[in-house]
């Protein structure tokens, strides 16, 4: 391993340990104790078989017919070595296990973390889903992987030092024999390893397609048009044409590696029987070799076979587990930007409170050009106000930089006069409660859908009556058969789906139970009929009790009752105004307003 390779396998490897001491320091050291008594255990039966073959050995050439009283104790001994080796695997295994186990747990939910943490415009690049995947093709158990493997190579080296010991013991030329195959198998494995590894890091995008047409095959999602378009069948050709060329090229890979090893060892083999016929030979000569060390050679280089293979495969797993343990810190590195600002002010809670949106500008990651221009306009508590605008126009991008779920490129956005980049996230996020065009389907209980637009408390039925009330969703809720205790999803027992949009009214549910101090509604009734949407915005200011809201709608029916509108066209505020004066200036408003209006005559 060259010195920068060696460096960061060193690297790998003290962050893994790292892990291992936050994981379960006890156990980890449980771990290390048990596995070194195991190779003291291993040698001990090799010394003991040594002595037993000597005196088996003196015995039969002093012509004595071998007192079984002389040999029992070294039976005995030998007996009592092989149990203790047993019953110390079978100790480490289990407590390897639950290691592995508890590490596995923890760095789950590392990623998971990570995952919730970092900026939403990661979600937005094809390189953070091939980091994702990666980490979780890494295997969270690794890092206990990584370490126990260290400490199975040091008893497997242990052992096979005792035996090229006993080895020289007999004939100090046999050593090389041992060493070079073990040497060779362990570069040629070593070299497939990381040919292996890359290979599966190259084609990590095109697992993650595989992994997804086999979603669109088997969830509910799209099961309505696969079965309608008939295009299930293309889809698991495409599955299928994917995942067979995967499975080829590691096939090819591990066809060239067995035949590889296949060859070093058909070469051990021949170096083993030229060595033990040599044995063999002189044993045969009068006053030539004793015969035990022709037996002790055979038991010695089966056992050295063993304890080789055990070092060269566990340095192999050892650096594979570096090369993706490398991916995994690589994804846990990941930190969100803006996320990190220290907090230099707290977030006001004034009920006069203003959020003003001062020329903002804002471009998607890898795009040509700006997804907002310029975009001025305010938010205020107690008061309604309607953003209309086509499709594309940018209206979710506007809602997801007010939330601060992105920062503006350009521009700022202030709450009360205070600039909201200086402000704590979260706590920023929690004065509002937003429903997007495509909400959330939770699988769980109405209550539970509802509750979670704040868990900050136990459900409050009283609050959950009241925002169902406020969201026209109470006499959704009272026909389900268990209430608001019925399970949303087909995925599990006793449960009930909903329409599309008996499920919006839930979500608006949702976000009338937090206690917002604004409301966003992203086409909160396109999906409802026109009776429902007139229950939902009679009164809403009332239903508001005081806090503002932003209203996102092609129904302009609807936009009329706001307090103010702003028009959104190209990402570019072009018009703003009450609706009567929007009217009376004749501009683009007005032309939408017309043309709906046209049908209702």
């Amino acid at each position: 391993m060259i010195p920068h390779q060696a460096k960061a396998f060193l690297g790998t490897w003290a962050k893994a340990a790292s892990v291992l001491r936050h994981v379960s320091p006890v156990l980890t050291i449980a771990v290390a104790i048990v596995t070194i008594l195991e190779a003291i255990a291993g040698l001990g039966s090799l010394y003991v078989l040594k002595l037993l073959v000597d005196e088996i050995s003196i015995s039969l050439t002093d012509g004595s017919n071998g007192s079984l009283t002389q040999i029992l104790p070294f039976l005995l001994l030998m007996g009592g070595m092989i149990v203790a080796t047993i019953t110390l695997q079978n100790v480490g295994n289990l407590l390897r296990l639950r290691q592995g186990f508890s590490v596995s747990e923890h760095i789950t939910n590392e990623i998971q973390s990570r995952a919730i943490e970092v900026d939403l415009k990661f979600y937005e690049s094809p390189k953070y889903y091939d980091a994702l995947e990666r980490a979780r093709h890494g295997g969270a158990q690794r890092p206990a992987q990584i370490v126990t493997s260290a400490i199975l190579t040091f008893r497997a080296t242990l052992i096979l030092i005792g035996v090229l010991a006993l080895l020289a013991s007999i004939n100090i030329f046999l050593i090389p024999i041992l060493l070079i195959p073990i040497l060779v198998a362990l570069f040629v494995r070593l070299f497939f390893t990381r040919k292996l590894y890359r290979w599966r890091m190259d084609r990590a995008q095109s697992d993650r397609r595989a992994n997804y047409l086999d979603w669109l095959l088997t969830s509910i999602h799209h099961a309505k048009e696969i079965r309608l378009f008939n295009i299930g069948g293309y889809f698991r050709d495409r599955y299928y044409a994917i995942k067979t060329d995967l499975n080829a090229g590691e096939i090819k890979i591990e066809q060239t590696k067995f035949w590889t090893e296949l060859i070093i060892a058909l070469l051990g083999a021949i170096v083993f029987v030229t060595a033990a016929a040599w044995l063999l030979s002189e044993a045969l000569t009068e006053n030539g070799r004793p015969i035990g060390d022709v037996v002790l050679f055979v038991l010695l280089l089966r056992r050295a076979e063993g304890s080789g293979n055990e070092v060269v495969g566990n340095i192999s797993k050892m650096v594979d587990d570096h090369l993706y343990l490398s991916r995994i810190f690589d994804f846990l590195a990941l930190k969100p930007e803006f996320d990190s600002v220290e907090t230099k002010v707290d977030v006001p809670h004034d009920e006069t409170a203003k959020l003003e949106l001062s020329d903002v500008h804002f471009r998607y990651i890898g795009a040509d050009r700006d997804a907002l221009k310029g975009v001025s306009l305010q938010l205020e508590t107690g008061k309604v106000v309607a953003l209309v605008g086509a499709n594309g126009s940018g209206k979710t991008t506007l809602i997801k930089l007010m939330t601060r779920l992105y920062e503006p490129s350009r521009g700022q956005i202030s709450l009360a006069g205070l600039d909201t980049r200086q402000m704590d996230p979260v706590e920023y996020r929690a004065l509002f409660s937003v429903i997007f065009q495509d909400f959330a389907h939770y699988a769980e209980t109405a209550r539970d859908n509802v509750w979670l637009g704040d868990i900050s408390a136990p459900a409050d039925p009283d609050r959950l009556k009241l925002a169902a009330d406020r969201a026209g969703a109470s006499a959704i809720i009272e026909q389900l058969p268990m209430g608001f205790d019925t399970p949303l999803t087909k995925l599990f027992d006793n449960g009930h789906d909903l329409s599309v949009g008996q499920w919006q009214r839930l979500a608006l549910t949702r976000a009338f139970y937090a206690p917002a101090e604004f409301i966003i509604l992203d086409e909160p009734t396109s999906a409802v009929d026109p009776m429902a949407e007139y229950e939902l915005f009679k009164d809403f200011k009332d239903k508001l009790e005081g806090r503002g809201a932003l209203v996102i709608s092609h129904r302009l029916s609807t936009v009329r009752q706001a307090d103010y509108t702003y028009v959104l066209r190209d990402g570019k505020i072009v018009e703003h105004g009450t609706h009567d004066d929007l009217i009376e200036s004749n501009g683009h408003y007005a032309e939408l307003f017309e043309k709906q209006a046209m049908f209702y005559r």
